[in-house]
């Protein structure tokens, strides 16, 4: 009990030190040296967003309220990716899906739901990396992949076949890497090497 304790004050400790890191050094009042170092604050914050994201999903009894949550936390990302939002806000919407696709994973009690829908995100992030009508779209393409495979890796109910289209877009990535034919496949390759890395370490630490 106390040991449970501790990790839920740890994932709100890491919460909040998480959108310090992720918002404190974007506003104009801080020091300058702070703001330069705003892109390493953001990594931090990635960082311990997850671990929070990670703690919440096993610390806290009421895992439902966590789902809740976690899916308005998915919602609001979509909404600063894809609203007219400040600059602040439309920056931090990689960090919100990816920390609250973790969170959601290990909570949500809807699995089936949540696999057809992850794997909708994951599909339209795989389109919009190579539709060739709207090139802004490309550049949210991975806000939406990555999401879409966490959930789905967590949430599917076949292991092996999480692991075994993991290791497909891991492969399909360093093709895409290494081929010299198809500029646009060479320019998505880091997009679906990233996507299959992380999917298969989530399906094999679940």
């Amino acid at each position: 009990m106390e040991k449970e304790k501790r990790n839920q004050l740890l994932a709100i400790g890491f919460f909040l030190l998480g959108i310090a890191f992720l918002y404190v050094p974007s506003l104009s009042m801080v020091p300058t040296v702070i703001a330069q170092s705003a892109v390493l604050l953001k990594g931090i914050a990635l960082v311990f967003l997850s671990i929070a994201a990670i703690l919440a999903g096993t610390s806290f009894a009421h895992t439902q309220r966590i789902a809740v949550i976690s899916g308005i936390g998915l919602g609001v990302g979509l909404g600063f990716l894809y609203l007219p939002v400040p600059s602040i806000l439309s920056g931090s919407a990689f960090h919100i899906l990816f920390s609250c696709a973790i969170a959601f994973g290990m909570t949500t009690a809807a699995r089936q739901a949540a696999t057809i829908g992850s794997t909708l995100l994951a599909c339209i992030g795989i389109v919009f990396l190579y539709q060739p009508f709207f090139p802004s779209l490309g550049g949210t393409a991975l806000h939406l992949l990555l999401p879409g495979i966490i959930v789905f890796s967590i949430v599917f109910s076949q292991k092996t076949l999480c692991e075994r289209i993991s290791i497909g877009l891991i492969a399909l990535g360093l093709i895409a890497l290494c081929q010299p034919f198809l500029m646009l496949f060479y320019q998505t390759g880091f997009q679906l090497l990233i996507a299959g890395l992380t999917g298969f370490i989530v399906a094999a630490h679940r």
